[in-house]
């Protein structure tokens, strides 16, 4: 889920757990194609100002400043920069930074781009206000989150073979109901495009991502699985043999799942 441990609380993940780097490099395997297609699409240059919020374990921020080269600039904020600190580039910078308190530069970014954060925060509209506040006139924004409400964990049920359909379902009930325990809003995914418009943003526009994984071919669920395990445990929708039931899946040769469904929405802000 989350690229990073961004708030005080709310926070699903436990930052201290002995395999968040192995979970959070996971998470960028499966998402960084899609959120590269997105800002390649929407000009990520030479020279541009950008500002990676909840740098996780850092890959999408070495990326741009790979992209926006010697003339541009990369700032990646995050709680817990551990991840991402260790890198060569003289144009990124990885700063310890709570984006609900914490000033930023006064001039403006070209791109402020964040992904599986938004989710986590106790104040969401005052995060984007924020985010867009950072951004030059005619900048972007550019922000992912999950869907796991509503329909939603139902329908990525389906791509479980027939026989887990209904062990994926509870098991999508109890991630609903631990996020929301957690003070985590399950369906910030399918509300960014509106979110976004209404912090003031023009030109709006999303798709929603949903790879289809298979067995053995990405860590990352079964990963947050065993991170979440406890807080899933709780909520009673789940036993330790249906989480266990579900891991198997996923390291199983043939089958095939989804994870969850990724909402990346974007917007201008006016000149």
């Amino acid at each position: 889920m989350s690229d990073t441990a961004t708030v005080e609380n709310g926070y699903v993940f436990d930052p201290s757990w002995e395999r968040e780097h192995s979970r959070l490099s996971a998470l960028e395997e499966i998402y960084d194609s899609q959120s590269r297609h997105r800002l390649t699409e929407l000009g990520v240059a030479e020279g541009w100002r950008c500002l990676e919020v909840g740098c996780g374990a850092g890959s999408i921020a070495r990326w741009l400043a790979r992209q926006v080269g010697a003339a541009g600039r990369v700032l990646a904020v995050d709680l817990d920069t551990r991840f991402a600190e260790a890198h060569t580039l003289s144009n990124l910078e990885v700063r310890r930074h709570d984006i609900l308190t914490d000033r930023l530069p006064d001039a403006p970014f070209d791109l402020v781009h964040a992904r599986a954060v938004v989710e986590h925060l106790s104040d969401r509209d005052e995060a984007l206000r924020r985010m867009v506040a950072a951004t030059r006139p005619g900048g972007w924004v550019v922000v992912e989150d999950f869907d796991i409400d509503g329909p939603m964990y139902p329908a990525a049920a389906r791509y479980y073979p027939p026989q887990y359909i209904e062990v994926a379902e509870r098991l999508g009930r109890a991630l609903r109901a631990a996020f929301g325990a957690a003070g985590v809003d399950p369906g910030t995914g399918r509300r960014l495009p509106q979110a976004l418009t209404d912090a003031g943003l023009t030109e709006v526009g999303a798709e929603v991502y949903a790879p289809v994984l298979t067995g053995g071919s990405s860590a990352f669920f079964p990963l947050t699985l065993r991170s979440l395990r406890p807080r899933l445990l709780e909520t009673g929708e789940v036993s330790d043999a249906d989480i266990e039931e579900v891991i198997t899946l996923t390291k199983l040769q043939g089958s095939t799942y989804i994870p969850n469904f990724m909402v990346l929405a974007w917007g201008r802000k006016p000149s």
